[in-house]
């Protein structure tokens, strides 16, 4: 005989199932929201589970129970009063004829210990009935209306009184409300034209990682533009209501580009060295189908000397010591590695025939200053730069139609996150051993490390970020051999992006509607909201033949954790967070 187990999960969500069938919805909400678990009914289980379950199973116990008790007294032979799981099951003493009584001295106790407000009006007291307007619902459940009325420990068809109901204090189950960010929010022109900024296509944005106050960003119609954000630019901070002119909203800003350039030119990428003393831009002019490399710096714009890279170059990555640039790029129908030595201006390159960047998705990462991952469909390959060459130096086996398409690496444990486009997680460490994680249903669309700040502590948890189509975001313990997430959040929309807190302490998460912000360390109710709306900026005129689709999205925050940048297509905020 096979005996099920029980366990955490599956005794929360009987109670759950139970608090729902009852009415009292809630208590379940609050239950869930102490559990941790964001939607009981995707548990495995959860659709094996009939209705009245807990009160079955309960019926089901006391009848195995109450077989057990006649064993016993038939082996003891001897007669005496039986006693169940709640007390004996006859009577020891009368029923008190003066219930009524008693019930009134009692409640007359509960009153005397009310506390008196001597000095405005009578305290409010709690509501016995569980948020029932008009005490229970006796026909919710049989477990509430049938007790042991003919002396057996499972429900019979007599009716008896309600239980009595224990008050509880509202104080312990209060929940915080989240802060509405909405009039904390600054809007930013694209381009000088607010005609032509309608057009524009919003690709990335990014954060100075040492000044907070210094916002890049890039996309089409040559857009490569860097604001100073002041603490005072923001609607409430500055008086500034959010229905005045866009040209009063937008903070100053510098083009990074040459003048010269073209307004087709789309910037495909942008990145910061790790001191944020120089930009990196990829640019492709539409004219030629070519794709080039440039640094901006406090000097202005400096020329790498590298083009001629076939359109588009994707994920330009700084090396730690930001000496060395990688990128990728199609070449002859597959994928063209480029390492940039930008003390002497060498490129050194090596392909990957039959890799379709066009087709598929991929990424690469540096694992140190020589040493980097590239990872799509179902290859994940590290390669080494030294001496001017590119080799590989380790294959990972992959599965087949694996369908990688993120790739993250962690250098404070030295592990490899892939993500893939069917919602799996796996982490690799130094000597290429797998575990895989059952993350999502769908496409992951970010992964995201939480950043350490002091030190790190030898073999404790590092937290790993995922979020996807499906709506979910989930942090994992990343060193655990378990498949099951720390915390999970759920914003019911596909999740566009995540991002940590320089610091580690919260994380944001947006859908193309809103925003919500959580502090790490309790995620039950969301720390701040920002939601999309009708105000300056996020309802641009479109011509009718312009797509409503909204393909392109970027989140991140400033280097002291206070500002949140968030774009999508050719809109673009940014949203002040107070601690």
């Amino acid at each position: 005989m096979t005996k099920e187990s029980l366990d955490s999960d599956r005794i929360n969500y009987l109670i759950w199932r139970y608090l729902l069938e009852s009415g009292y919805e809630e208590t379940a909400v609050r239950l869930q929201k102490e559990w941790n678990c964001q939607d009981p009914q995707t548990l495995p289980f959860a659709p094996h589970v009939t209705n009245r379950a807990l009160v079955s199973i309960l019926n089901r116990g006391l009848l195995y129970n109450a077989v057990e008790r006649d064993t016993a007294l038939v082996n003891r032979d001897v007669a005496g009063s039986q006693t169940g799981f709640f007390g004996p099951l006859t009577p020891t003493s009368p029923v008190a004829e003066n219930g009524d009584a008693e019930e009134h001295a009692r409640k007359r106790q509960i009153d005397d210990e009310a506390p008196q407000n001597q000095n405005g009006p009578p305290v409010k007291r709690p509501r016995l009935s569980n948020g029932y307007e008009n005490g229970f619902d006796d026909n919710s459940m049989d477990v509430d209306g049938d007790q042991n009325g003919d002396g057996h420990a499972y429900p019979s068809p007599e009716q008896v009184p309600s239980p009595i109901v224990v008050p509880t204090s509202e104080q312990a189950i209060q929940l915080d409300k989240p802060v509405d960010l909405t009039s904390e929010t600054t809007f930013l022109d694209l381009s000088d034209d607010a005609s032509s900024s309608r057009n524009i296509v919003l690709m990335q944005c990014e954060w100075n990682p040492r000044d907070p106050t210094i916002l890049a960003a890039a996309g089409t119609d040559a857009l490569a533009r860097m604001w100073t954000v002041s603490r005072a630019t923001a609607g409430s901070d500055s008086g500034m209501q959010l229905d005045l002119d866009p040209t009063n909203v937008s903070p100053p800003f510098t083009d990074v580009l040459e003048n010269s350039i073209s307004t087709t030119t789309t910037v495909t990428g942008i990145t910061w060295t790790s001191d944020g003393a120089a930009l990196l831009l990829a640019t492709e002019p539409v004219e030629d189908g070519s794709s080039k490399l440039s640094i901006w710096d406090s000097n202005g714009p400096r020329a790498v000397g590298i083009d001629g890279f076939e359109s588009p170059i994707i994920c330009p990555r700084w090396n730690p010591t930001n000496a060395l640039i990688l990128v990728l790029s199609p070449h002859n129908g597959g994928a063209l590695i480029s390492v940039i030595n930008t003390v002497d201006g060498s490129v050194t390159q090596h392909s990957l025939p039959r890799h379709d960047l066009m087709e598929h998705a991929y990424d690469i990462v540096w694992t140190s200053d020589v040493d980097f991952v590239v990872g799509g469909e179902d290859t994940l390959q590290m390669l080494r730069y030294a001496n001017g060459t590119i080799a590989p130096s380790r294959k990972f086996e992959t599965r087949e139609d694996h369908a990688i398409c993120r790739v993250s690496y962690d250098f404070q444990s030295q592990l490899l996150a892939t993500a893939s486009e069917t919602g799996t997680i796996d982490i690799w460490d130094q000597s290429g051993q797998c575990h895989q994680i059952s993350a999502h249903q769908g496409l992951i669309t970010s992964l995201a490390w939480q950043p350490v700040v002091g030190p790190v502590v030898e073999g404790g948890e590092r937290l790993l970020a995922s979020a996807g189509e499906d709506g979910a975001i989930s942090i994992w313990n990343a060193r655990s051999p378990e498949s099951k997430p720390k915390c999970s959040m759920t914003m019911g929309q596909g999740v566009v992006g995540i991002a940590f807190t320089p610091d580690g302490t919260h994380i944001a998460g947006a859908t193309s509607e809103y925003i919500d912000i959580w502090k790490i360390d309790n995620v039950r109710v969301q720390r701040a909201t920002w939601t999309r709306g009708p105000e300056l900026g996020w309802q641009t005129p479109r011509s009718s033949a312009s797509s409503r689709d909204e393909d392109q999205h970027c989140l991140c925050w400033n280097a002291n954790g206070e500002k949140l940048a968030y774009g999508v297509n050719s809109m673009m905020a940014v949203i002040n967070f107070s601690r």
